[in-house]
């Protein structure tokens, strides 16, 4: 079996002014350091209490994420800071890209009722009347709608004195598709008669001709609307694809303060001092403690040592890849 070793829990602390360089020197850059929340460990009377932190990297991640869209951000080196610069590129970007995506969407919705139409009016294949005549009809109520194969059968044995007429004009797996005339005095007594005929009827988007027309327009006008949405998609492309030499080394710098803002919620601080608690390997304290003398003004305690399989035990972590 091969040799696990042990996981020690260290304690440090310090002024506080050292809390973010400590997080990013020793705890960022130790990949086998794994921070845990000092106040679990600690006594409430103490007096420690978590460090506040803004979330304002972690909402830059998130500025910048959405930005990009469907594309990646590279892995690149981390810029210095945020400079005045870059926020006035990031904000000039954001703007340029938020008019991208409200043509985009405009783009989406009309695409939406267009197809929305194209399928309903495809439903209505045999019917070779105008729909707009239809509508217009003064003393007929037009339905148009779904009815199922059982509905339709008792519509042709049951009511076929009534003053209804069933216009069949196409069907599918659903039933049978087409318009029911009644004249408009009996309009709601036939209501609850089609009810009882499970009719199902459907609201058409107000168009012109016949549904065989309609659906040839609205075939060219999506076919229009696909093409600028295209082009719309390949605009905020290039966009992107221009911001990226600066907004990728600033994506890298907010993920790692992100990372350390996380991390700050693990400290405990009162007044100018701060405790923080890490689980490392045996083998890398060595290497843990250089990087704190590097640092100054910090103290370590070595605390409890748990058996690797243990330690997974209580915290939930694993080291195994």
């Amino acid at each position: 079996m091969l040799f696990e070793p042990k996981m020690q829990l260290v304690w440090v602390n310090g002024p506080t002014g050292r809390l973010t360089d400590f997080l990013e020197r020793c705890c960022l850059d130790q990949g086998t350091v794994h921070p845990a929340r000092a106040l679990d460990n600690m006594n409430a009377a103490t007096g420690y209490a978590e460090p506040e932190t803004d979330g304002e990297w972690a909402a830059l991640v998130a500025r910048l994420e959405a930005d990009a869209g469907d594309d990646s951000l590279p892995l690149t080196h981390p810029c210095e800071e945020f400079s005045p610069r870059q926020r006035q590129l990031l904000e000039e970007l954001e703007h340029q890209l938020a008019e991208s995506d409200a043509d985009l969407k405009l783009l989406n919705d009309q695409l939406t009722l267009c197809r929305t139409g194209s399928e309903q009016f495809n439903q209505f294949p045999g019917l070779e009347v105008p729909v707009d005549q239809l509508e217009q009809c003064r003393f007929v109520q037009v339905r148009f709608g779904c009815m199922p194969q059982r509905g339709l059968e008792m519509l042709q044995r049951d009511y076929s004195k009534d003053c209804l007429l069933f216009l069949p004009c196409g069907q599918n797996e659903q039933g049978c598709w087409g318009v029911c005339l009644t004249p408009m005095v009996e309009a709601a007594r036939m209501d609850g008669v089609l009810a009882e005929l499970r009719f199902e009827p459907v609201h058409l988007p107000g168009a012109a001709g016949t549904p065989a027309q309609i659906v040839e327009n609205l075939g060219r006008n999506i076919r229009l609307l696909e093409a600028e949405k295209a082009a719309a998609l390949d605009h905020r492309t290039a966009l992107w694809q221009q911001a990226k030499p600066w907004a990728a080394p600033l994506y890298a710098l907010a993920c790692r303060r992100a990372r350390v803002e996380e991390l700050r919620r693990c400290a405990a601080v009162r007044g100018e001092r701060f405790f923080y608690c890490v689980w490392l390997r045996q083998p890398d304290l060595a290497a843990f403690e250089a990087a704190c003398r590097g640092l100054g003004q910090l103290n370590l305690l070595p605390d409890r040592v748990l058996a690797r399989r243990a330690w997974e035990q209580e915290t939930g972590r694993s080291e195994r890849k």
